[in-house]
């Protein structure tokens, strides 16, 4: 004991004699573990010191929102304030200082894993619904049987498919979230991402995306020029704004059960759509074409001048198991006013920002790979959505929308659309039916990270939940035809209107040997898309889909090498 106690004493530095007591000893041994326990204290403090507990930029004042609306060129102060929340993120880790760990579910043939989750929850509208999906099964599933009673017309998942994409759901340590109000009326002035990150107990990153300042929403939107004074009075009451409450934030979040470190937030230098001039000088030209009163209330819905633009919020979590110890999450959004040559090019910016990082990444977001030409005009059907009240929406806008949605539905009849929509990743035929989006996904495919590494693009039927092969089938589900589509429009004729816009593309260890049993070690497998939970209730959660990922964290059993 004492040549060991000596051993251990002169490794740590402290000195000793060549006879030392046992009261020596054991008071040597005591210092020394005070030293050791003192260290891994300091480690750990070390450790939550990278750790921010609670850090915001900060916000406008509903005088400032209404100069940036009216404005174009606003005061060097306001300018810079509004730069600041535009590249500053929110960050939050109190969950993780009062104990919360990751989950880390551990899955058959991957072992333990990180489950990550991408959704567009569509503002948080349905922020009560949404929240009651990922904390509490029994009570949705309750809520579904109840509007299920009621509504013999609507066909429901089974509670064996709900119960197990809520498992999915509520297991992930990751969420990726697009579209979350913060201060907006149409989502309950909430601060969707603190609300729902609260219930959760998860670590928080937010990122402003955009500021709305569109006359509607900051509640200055005059209605004189409607006829009818029923119908004026009630766009009165729905377009009213408290101003005490008032925020105009729109963005995009991470949660996390892993602390974030690392966060930034980082806009897009190519915009693909400038959504303050482009949507005044659109509003301001067509309102001029226009004379009914429902076409000019029409047009007001579907104008969002906003400042801000498409950006990347991207966080550090660790995972020490992992070779390097960390993951980078990127959390995105891509145009949809654009070409899909305008988000090639956003893509190909984003990942020349991520290309130096050696560890692995995990890109998700809403990529909007329509395959169509995202002017206004061809937006119009899609933007018949519930924005305060779902059933003046449905028999007033549908007045504006009839006539140019139908044409688009028309146009978007035939192979060359409903293949694309379902398989943005389909090869095309030059002339006859070229694939708008294929670009996209070419360059993710070739591109390489500076380590060697690149995007996992395979597509193992070992690893898919419905056994099915095919490019990126590994990282998002793929269906009998293309892949499982995420995103439905409004009105649609049988499968026209369906898109696969979300997507999740991983960046593991795999290099160039796709056959490698180490590639697979936090290569993508089990995605999924959970339509039936979205749709489980009588009004949609959102306009778009959850998708998932599953992750292993240490070396899988699964799958077997490919040769």
């Amino acid at each position: 004991m004492m040549k060991f106690g000596q051993a251990r004493l002169k490794a740590s530095g402290l000195p000793t004699n060549d006879y030392v007591s046992p009261h020596a000893v054991a008071g040597q041994l005591f210092l020394l573990l005070a030293l050791t326990l003192c260290s891994n204290v300091s480690a750990q403090n070390k450790r939550n010191a990278d750790y921010i507990r609670n850090s915001q930029p900060q916000l406008l004042t509903y005088q400032e929102l209404m100069a940036l609306g009216e404005q174009e060129t606003v005061d060097p102060a306001l300018a810079k304030k509004l730069n600041t929340l535009l590249t500053t993120p929110f960050i939050n880790n109190e969950a993780y200082f009062a104990g919360t760990k990751p989950l880390r579910p551990d899955l058959k043939g991957l072992g333990p894993s990180l489950r990550l989750v991408e959704w567009n929850i569509e503002r948080g509208i349905s922020f009560d619904e949404i929240k009651l999906l990922l904390t509490d099964k029994q009570a949705f599933i309750a809520k579904v049987h109840s509007e299920a009673a009621n509504n013999t017309n609507t066909e429901k998942a089974n509670d064996e498919v709900l119960s197990a994409q809520m498992d999915v759901l509520q297991s992930a340590d990751v969420l990726v979230l697009n579209e979350l109000d913060w201060g907006m009326k149409r989502s309950g002035y909430r601060a969707v991402v603190k609300d729902l990150a609260d219930a959760l107990k998860m670590n928080w990153a937010y990122g402003v995306e955009f500021v709305e300042v569109d006359p509607k929403v900051l509640g200055t939107q005059s209605f004189a020029n409607v006829e009818n004074e029923a119908e004026r009075k009630e766009l009165d009451e729905l377009f009213s704004t408290d101003k005490t409450r008032f925020l105009g934030l729109h963005g995009t979040a991470i949660l996390s059960r892993y602390p974030l470190r690392d966060v930034k937030l980082v806009p897009f230098k190519y915009q693909a759509y400038d959504w303050y001039n482009g949507e005044k000088k659109y509003g301001s030209v067509e309102a001029g074409k226009r004379k009914g009163a429902s076409l000019l209330f029409g047009e007001t819905i579907v104008r969002e001048v906003r400042r801000g633009g498409r950006t990347n919020l991207i966080a550090t979590i660790d995972v020490p198991d992992l070779p390097g110890q960390q993951v980078t999450i990127v959390a995105t959004h891509l145009e949809n006013r654009t070409t899909p040559k305008g988000r090639v090019e956003e893509a190909d910016e984003l990942f020349d920002m991520i290309r130096p990082i050696r560890n692995p990444v995990i890109v998700a977001g809403d990529m909007n790979t329509t395959g169509e030409d995202g002017s206004v005009l061809s937006l119009k059907s899609a933007a018949l959505k519930k924005i305060n009240n779902p059933a003046f929406w449905a028999t007033q806008g549908i007045k504006y929308a009839t006539g140019v949605g139908l044409v688009m539905d028309i146009a978007s009849f035939g192979f060359k659309r409903t293949k694309f929509q379902g398989d943005p990743t389909a090869s095309g035929v030059p002339l006859l039916a070229a694939n708008p989006e294929q670009g996209f996904f070419k360059d993710l495919n070739k591109d390489r990270f500076d380590d060697g590494t690149r995007i996992d693009f395979r597509g193992d039927a070992e690893l898919s939940v419905n056994d099915r092969e095919g490019t990126l089938g590994n990282s998002n589900e793929r269906a009998s035809k293309g892949f499982v589509t995420t995103f439905a429009l409004p009105r649609t004729m049988g499968a026209v209107g369906k898109f696969r816009l979300d997507w999740i593309f991983v960046k593991g260890y795999l290099k160039e040997d796709s056959a490698a049993a180490d590639s697979y070690r936090f290569a993508p497998g089990f995605a999924r898309t959970m339509n039936e939970a979205n749709q489980a209730l009588n009004e949609p959660l959102s306009d778009h889909a959850a998708i998932s990922v599953d992750l292993p964290i240490t070396q899988p059993a699964l799958p077997c090498s490919r040769k």
